[in-house]
């Protein structure tokens, strides 16, 4: 079970979870060792699963493409065999099963039709006969919340939007490699980039002083294992009449705790919620807020329960970059 002081550490780190131990500890009025003895026991009980790095992959002049699947003929086997193919795919930022209308949803990473047909041609070549229902959106923008579901005192929200104007970068290829790297794990120091990079620790705090200082870097927050909080992640899909009170729906939305993030989306759906929830109830209570609230724009909405599988905003850099 975890106490006051794990919360507290947990918030912090989502809040940046590159934080030195020294720093949390001068924070939380505690011994860093106290501190990295926790995180340990925090990494290895399973609530954190990762310490990562959102990507401003806009800066990279690249899109997040959001997929939907239906399919039939289902069978455990099957279900395992195309989560594992996804899971091992270096496209793949982010990969979720459902309950609802789809059976799973991912993103992936692409700079256009090249990056897109490499992926999907033998991925449908694979699996097509087990398809029933394909739906593919682009990510047009993404909003983060910090997690507070498992905070019992006042928080503070934290909401990071990531840049929607593409712009094409002037990187070099050890550019994508940090980036590579740190997408998937947001603690690695100077040296151990330089270690794993074969550098000089010099030149990697160059290459990530540049990267910053570009904004390419978005956040860096932790990948958390939402079960063994005894929560349940959802997505609601909205259908909306216009984009005219976007704003304000993920503003009002971002103002619960439940709230994890926001994408919205150009095709069947204009704007997608998740929350992490204790209960339905819970859930149907911020959804009945929302449609109260915004009755002239919201026209319809889905629900999804997630399981997720794997987070990692930049898998690999793209084919495509100019070096």
């Amino acid at each position: 079970m975890l106490d006051d002081l794990d919360k507290k550490i947990l918030y912090h780190l989502d809040m940046d979870s590159s934080a030195p131990f020294l720093t949390l500890g001068k924070t939380l009025k505690v011994p860093n060792e106290t501190i990295a003895f926790r995180v340990r026991r925090l990494v290895s009980a399973g609530y954190i699963k990762h310490f990562i790095t959102t990507i401003n992959v806009s800066k990279l002049n690249t899109f997040y493409y959001k997929f939907f699947y239906k399919f039939h003929k289902r069978t455990a086997e099957s279900d395992s065999e195309v989560v594992g193919y996804l899971r091992q795919n270096p496209s793949i930022a982010y990969l979720a099963s459902l309950e609802g209308r789809y059976d799973l949803t991912f993103l992936v990473v692409a700079q256009g039709i090249a990056d897109l047909s490499e992926f999907l041609v033998p991925f449908k070549a694979k699996f097509g006969e087990n398809i029933l229902e394909q739906e593919i959106l682009t990510m047009t923008g993404v909003h983060r919340f910090n997690m507070r579901f498992f905070v019992d005192q006042a928080s503070t929200l934290k909401h990071s939007q990531y840049p929607e104007q593409l712009a094409e970068p002037n990187l070099k290829d050890l550019d994508y490699q940090v980036i590579t790297l740190l997408a998937r794990n947001s603690r690695m120091t100077h040296t151990e980039l330089a270690s794993a990079l074969h550098v000089e620790p010099n030149v990697a705090r160059y290459h990530v002083n540049k990267l910053k200082k570009a904004g390419i870097f978005g956040s860096r927050v932790l990948e958390l294992d939402f079960a063994k909080f005894g929560a349940a992640q959802y997505q609601v899909n909205f259908s909306l009449k216009n984009h005219d009170s976007m704003a304000q729906i993920i503003e009002r939305a971002s103002q619960s705790k439940q709230a994890t993030f926001a994408t919205v989306t150009l095709g069947k759906y204009d704007l997608a919620l998740e929350f992490a929830v204790q209960s339905v109830k819970e859930l149907r209570d911020l959804v009945n807020e929302l449609n109260a609230s915004f009755p002239g724009n919201i026209i319809s909405h889905e629900v999804f329960a997630m399981q997720e599988h794997g987070i990692n905003w930049f898998p690999q850099e793209p084919k495509h970059h100019v070096a």
